[in-house]
């Protein structure tokens, strides 16, 4: 357990993005969910507000805290998106004056639910009253491998399902405008079956698409046979990482193995541009976690903190805000 921290940390608003990005680059924990270009694109579909913040220790700039903030009347939450590492890149002996400092602003705020993650497993802390859980995450080491050593670290189902896509005739190509409605469609399907609704509103892939299919970093491909798309995949990268970001099937051609042929190319594609490692990006269940463990991937333990507030009055009140706007 870390003891209370002697440094002190402050935090201040970046100016440009430029500087967002250059701090990004120093900081092997980075990850594409904290590229800038993802974050304040994302923020207007989850109804949020990008807020970029540098930490200070004295007059040095040590790290970034990205914060998306969705207002709830007069209270908000804090990073609690549908997607994980979202917390602060900095030194870890910075972490707990760090957390000391997003607790301040967690208050300043207002905020109902504050979460913040890395993208690694830190030492349990209970600094500014956050609670630490473990979660995983399944990463395929890159570096030094072979197609044959990819597929040999695969289960024998997984490489079976690759070469039987391609004996099917399927192909992996470029994504297009209209394959994103039909991602909506059957990401819908799938959240439904659990009882669940698309953490993404319809469309907001396809207006990705539109702002950065030209964009590095930003890969958008789908699978088709006879020119009928049957998966599509959006990967984002950073200088050593590509992360499998959101994918999807169709679920009435499960046994074409579309989207298994889709994420091997990714997964050759980043190797073949520089990646040292390919992030699976979570699982929820155990059923996924088999699924990504099948490709070969190694499990991962990352940390996520959370803090709520004990105030049932605010969150009594948050809720009544909310039913009054959607009345």
């Amino acid at each position: 357990m870390w003891n209370r921290p002697q440094q002190r940390v402050t935090l201040t608003s970046l100016t440009t993005r430029a500087e967002w990005e250059n701090f990004l680059a120093g900081f092997p924990g980075a990850t594409s969910h904290h590229r800038y270009d993802f974050l304040e694109s994302v923020a207007a579909p989850l109804r949020c507000k990008f807020i970029a913040l540098r930490v200070v220790s004295g007059d040095r700039p040590i790290g970034l805290a990205p914060l998306l903030v969705k207002q709830l009347g007069p209270f908000c939450t804090i990073n609690w998106v549908p997607f994980p590492y979202l917390g602060p890149l900095v030194p870890p002996e910075f972490i707990p004056a760090t957390l000391s400092a997003l607790r301040l602003e967690s208050r300043r705020r207002r905020a109902l639910n504050h979460q913040q993650s890395f993208s690694y497993a830190v030492t349990d802390c209970g600094v500014g009253g956050f609670t630490s859980t473990t979660d995983r995450t399944f990463v395929i080491p890159l570096s030094g491998r072979s197609d044959e050593d990819l597929l040999a670290a695969m289960h024998t189902n997984r490489r079976r399902g690759i070469r039987y896509a391609r004996r099917l005739g399927l192909e992996v190509g470029p994504a297009k405008t209209g394959d994103f409605p039909l991602m909506d469609a059957w990401l819908s399907q799938i959240y439904a079956a659990q009882g669940l609704s698309s953490p993404y509103p319809a469309g907001a892939y396809e207006q990705l698409f539109h702002t950065f299919r030209n964009t590095p970093g930003w890969e958008f491909t789908a699978s088709r046979l006879d020119g009928q798309t049957r998966a599509v995949l959006i990967t984002l990268s950073t200088n050593h990482c590509a992360f499998a970001w959101q994918y999807a099937a169709d679920p009435s051609n499960r046994s074409m193995n579309a989207q298994d042929l889709l994420i091997w190319h990714a997964i050759v594609r980043a190797r073949d541009t520089g990646a040292v490692e390919f992030d699976l990006v979570g699982a929820p269940n155990s059923g996924v976690a088999e699924y990504k463990r099948r490709f070969g991937a190694l499990e991962r333990n990352y940390t996520v903190l959370q803090r709520q507030t004990r105030s049932h009055r605010a969150a009594n009140a948050a809720t009544k805000y909310l039913r009054r706007g959607t009345a």
